[in-house]
């Protein structure tokens, strides 16, 4: 049948086994490199907005509250 050789099996690792395990670990590296970049990253002015508003929203709402509290009753 077939008899591979030492040479056959170290030009397969080469020629397949090498570059696979590059390629892994090149994409590996790349995505590691996305999420720490992404973690690292500044809001957008549209998050920033909508943080401040939802803010500003709350802190009327504290103040609605304590003058609803402050009020006496009308009825």
């Amino acid at each position: 049948m077939f008899a591979i050789s030492p040479a056959e099996v170290l030009i397969l690792l080469v020629i397949w086994v090498v570059p696979a395990v590059v390629l892994f670990f090149l994409i590996y590296w790349a995505v590691r490199l996305a999420i720490r970049h992404e973690r690292r990253r500044d809001p957008s002015l549209h998050e920033r907005v909508t943080a401040e508003r939802a803010a500003q929203r709350r802190e009327w709402a504290q103040r609605e509250a304590r003058r609803n509290a402050a009020a006496p009753d009308e009825l």
